[in-house]
This record gives structure tokens, C-alpha cells and sequence, in this order.
């Protein structure tokens, strides 16, 4: 029979293969078999503690065994499981869980110190998931025993998360059981997956780009996962080594920082066979240094925590990505160019993406209003970006409509400007972003991370932009900064911040009188 859940897949793949190793973190190694079991064990004492079909439970805790022990025995036990950063403050967990009004909420040994003042606050119980694999407070192991199997419904309510978006509130994405299945089987297909890969996930499994695109795509085609609770660039390099990876997605600051690691005599690891970058702009440079060093091309995948998989490359029929561009439309999904008018702007566009996909979103969690706004009466996801698509094919993301840099009644793509700076040696990091302007509307301005800030040279990489970017594309001051802002929970750059703090920066300057 074909799984409709991934808890069906989990307990399909048990069947089959229950030695077979499923994941791997600094602590345990759990089998296919061992991983169904304790998903067993843990479900049935969720259940003795109350929990039923259509409740709500947290989960903030760092990547582990013991994380994705908990998360697949609440699907078991027929929960809506609720993922929240574990890096988040004290208020964004306050709100969060305030927001989804949970009857429990579980929480790591490193954070559960800070969700306890939220959770008392809020008058709602709180479990402890310890580095031993303990959930201290939760029902005795031998009351669980009596306790039945639960049913799932497949289009039942599976997964609320919370996005790190640019929106002053996290989003709450709704997702069904079948639509994260449909989404893990979906990438599993497209990149090939299979029981010899091992897959790296630093990504935080609060996150769905760490918990299905990652995670459960592995898990889906009997593959071994190796978690990583933090994504510090020396430790990710000796793990993809010492663990023999074969597979690896991130996000470019990722790539990045473990191309600073390489240059500095890191030992390279041998045995990737594809790397994915999601979540921010490509950065050409670092990619094409990544590729010399590993001899593994880095490519793509755009998508949205409210609808995906969408766009991405089958590394069979694409083995090098095409230059700028985030690949090609997946089978299962669709894609569709809207003009500012609303009508389509044509299979090429320049376009906003309208999408559908395997895990289309239920919704926003308490927020119709929103959902409204973002999801079409007959099935659209707006995803909010200008996009283009050329001849054979391939997407081309201008860059988000909100972050538009409009100089002189002309468009300018902050992320183009960005992929031309960073092809400079001397640049290793920027973001683009637009400032009030007398004369023009607005202005061109650009934060850039030097490889050394002594290399610092504003004029020469003006005129590196000028090389290939009309005039007005081109920063009209570009200022260096030892590191961008970036969202703690994801580690995107946080293009606001980076707005305000280059306003500070230049206002300073003038008031100075060196600007």
C-alpha cells in the first residue's frame, strides 16, 4: 500500500530495511528499526499525557535524534506539531506559543530555561526534552502502555511553523500530512536520493527547509541523516569529512563561511555529490571557489515555507547550474507570471511568481486576513517576486517586488547589483539596498564585507559595477562593514537592518562632512 503520511513511510521503511542507519547526530545513531520504536515509545506517552488528534504541542529544541524522536511521535500520536526557533527571544516565544495555543510544549535542555518564563506566563505545561533522551514531566513510560494507535488523518492538520520573515510578526504556515509527504517524496525524486546518501542538515528543523526539504526527502528514500545543532563552518567541514556526506543544502552564508574555513587550510571534504543553496541570493563567487575546492557545483532550489518544492535542478539533466539562474519548474509544481495589472504576463514574463506545489500552505494559523491577501480563491500562492523565464526553461529570480530600488522611474534588482560586486576578489559578502533621494527617488547604496578590511576600496568597486551595470544601477557609495545583519534564526540577511544601519552610517558621514 503507498504511504498517505510520512509517519506511514517511517514505519513502511522500518518494515524493509530496520538496520539500515536513519540518523546520526554528536551523540546517537538510531536505525530505521530503533528510530520506529522510540517514535512508538514516545507517541504512546504523548497519548497517556492526553494528547489527541487536533492538539497543538511545541517543539524548541536544537537539532538532534532526540528532536526528530519527538517531532515524528507527535504525527504518531496524531498532534499538529508547532516548530519554533529555538533561538528566538523570550517575547517571539511568548507570542508564538500565545499564538498557536497549545496543550503542551516541549522544550530543550539549552532553552528551556528562557520558554519557562513564557509558558508560566501563559499558564501552559512544559516539558523538558533532555540531551539523554528524556522528556522530563511528561507521563510515566509504564501508563503509556495501554494507550492505542491513532489513525492519521492525511489531510489533517500536520505542521504549523513560524517564518523569519521580514513582517514585524512571524507568519504561521499551516501544512497537511499529505502535503509534507508530498513535498519530501517530491525532492527525494528530483535530486536523486537514495539509501547510499547521507545528508548533512545544519538548517534548524524548525525551519521546513531543515525539517522536510532536507530531513524527511532523506528519510523518504531510506537515505542516513546526520543533524547538526549548530552550523558553525569549521565543525560542518569535519563532519561532511569524518561522515562520508554525500549531500548538503543550505544557505549561502553557510557556503560562504565554509569557504573562509577552506582558504585558511581547512581540509576539504571529497565524497558531496550535490549541494543545494535556498533561503538568499546566489553568490556566484563563493560557489565557483566552493566548486574548485570540492569539485561539487552548487546549485539550487527557490521555494517558500508556504508553498514548495517549486523550483530546483535535477542534477542528472543539469550536473552544472546555468549561471543566475535557480533552475527549472519541478514536475509537480507550477509556475505563473502576473503583471502589475493582474493579467498573465506570458510564459516568459517579467512577472510576480504565482505557484503551486506539492505542500501548498492550509493557511496562515488564525490569520485569514493574511491568507487572503497571499493565496488565490482557485489555489495560487503569491510568492511576491519578480521573475523571469528564459527559453529552455530556466527561472530567473529578479529579486523581491518590496525590495525593488525604483531610481529615477527606473527598476533596479538589489540582487543584481549584489551578484556583481560580489564577483570582485576583494568582496566577499554584500547587500544592495535603496535610500531616500532628492533628485531621483532613491539612491543605490551597497553594505560590502572585504576579505580584509584594509583592501578597502570604494572607487575600484564602483567601477568594477560600472563595467557591467547600466549607470544608474550603479552604488553611488559603498560602504564597508565587518559583517552583514542577519536573522539569527536562519541566518538571512536582514535587508531592513542593513537599510537602516547604512542610513546611520551615511547621515554620520555628512554630518561629519566626509560624505
Amino acid at each position: 500500500m503507498t504511504p498517505a503520511t510520512f509517519d506511514e513511510t517511517l514505519q513502511q521503511q522500518a518494515d524493509v530495511t530496520p538496520s539500515d542507519i536513519a540518523l546520526v547526530d554528536a551523540r546517537a545513531r538510531l536505525s530505521y528499526g530503533e528510530l520506529n520504536d522510540r517514535v512508538n515509545a514516545f507517541a504512546q506517552r504523548l497519548q497517556a499525557a492526553g494528547t489527541r488528534p487536533g492538539h497543538r504541542v511545541v517543539l524548541i529544541a536544537d537539532n538532534s535524534t532526540h528532536h526528530a524522536v519527538v517531532a515524528f511521535a507527535l504525527w504518531r500520536a496524531g498532534a499538529t506539531l508547532v516548530t519554533i526557533y529555538p533561538s528566538s527571544t523570550v517575547p517571539e516565544f511568548e507570542y508564538a506559543i500565545d499564538n498557536a495555543q497549545p496543550m503542551l510544549v516541549i522544550a530543550g535542555s539549552r532553552v528551556v530555561h528562557l520558554v519557562r518564563s513564557a509558558t508560566a506566563a501563559l499558564g501552559v505545561p512544559l516539558v523538558e526534552l533532555t540531551t539523554q533522551d528524556a522528556l522530563i514531566g511528561l507521563a510515566d513510560p509504564e501508563a503509556a502502555a495501554a494507550v492505542g494507535p491513532t489513525r492519521v488523518d492525511p489531510n489533517a492538520l500536520a505542521l504549523i511553523c513560524y517564518t523569519s520573515g521580514s513582517t514585524s510578526r512571524p507568519k504561521a504556515v499551516m501544512h497537511s500530512h499529505s502535503g509534507l509527504l508530498a513535498a519530501a517524496t517530491s525532492y527525494s525524486r528530483v535530486w536523486h536520493l537514495g539509501p547510499a546518501d547521507t545528508t548533512m542538515v545544519a538548517l534548524p528543523m524548525a525551519w521546513a527547509f531543515g525539517l522536510v526539504t532536507t530531513t524527511m526527502a532523506a528519510l523518504t528514500s531510506g537515505g542516513r541523516v546526520l543533524l547538526l545543532a549548530r552550523s558553525d563552518p569549521d565543525d560542518m567541514l569535519a563532519n561532511l569529512t569524518s561522515h562520508e556526506v554525500t549531500v548538503f543544502a543550505g544557505v549561502t552564508t553557510m557556503f560562504v563561511k565554509m569557504v573562509g574555513s577552506l582558504d585558511r587550510g581547512s581540509a576539504a571534504p571529497t565524497t558531496l555529490r550535490l549541494c543545494i543553496s535556498g533561503g538568499e541570493p546566489r553568490n556566484d563567487a563563493t560557489f565557483d571557489r566552493w566548486q574548485a575546492i570540492t569539485g561539487c557545483p552548487v546549485h539550487d532550489v527557490y521555494a517558500a515555507s508556504e508553498c514548495f518544492p517549486v523550483v530546483t535542478y535535477d542534477p542528472e539533466l543539469d550536473p552544472a547550474p546555468k549561471p543566475r539562474s535557480a533552475g527549472r519548474v519541478v514536475p509537480d509544481a507550477q509556475l505563473r507570471l502576473v503583471g502589475p495589472d493582474g493579467a498573465d504576463a506570458g510564459p516568459s514574463g517579467p512577472g510576480e511568481a504565482w505557484v503551486r506545489g506539492p505542500a501548498l500552505m492550509l493557511g496562515y494559523w488564525r490569520d485569514p486576513e493574511l491568507t487572503s491577501a497571499v493565496l488565490t480563491p482557485d489555489g495560487w500562492y503569491r510568492m511576491g517576486d519578480l521573475v523571469e523565464v528564459d527559453s529552455d526553461g530556466y527561472v530567473h529570480v529578479v529579486g523581491r517586488l518590496t525590495d525593488l530600488i525604483i531610481r529615477g522611474g527606473a527598476n533596479v534588482s538589489p540582487a543584481e547589483v549584489e551578484a556583481v560586486l560580489v564577483r570582485h576578489p576583494l568582496v566577499r559578502e554584500a547587500s544592495v539596498v535603496g535610500l531616500p533621494d532628492a533628485g531621483h527617488g532613491q539612491r543605490v547604496v551597497a553594505a560590502v564585507v572585504f576579505e580584509d578590511l584594509a583592501s578597502a576600496q570604494e572607487d575600484t568597486l564602483r567601477a568594477h559595477c560600472a563595467a557591467s551595470l547600466a549607470s544608474y544601477k550603479v552604488p553611488s557609495r559603498v560602504v564597508p562593514l565587518d559583517e552583514l545583519p542577519r536573522n539569527v534564526n536562519t541566518g538571512k540577511v536582514q535587508r531592513r537592518e542593513v537599510a537602516e544601519l547604512l542610513a546611520s552610517v551615511l547621515s554620520a558621514s555628512s554630518k561629519a562632512g566626509t560624505a
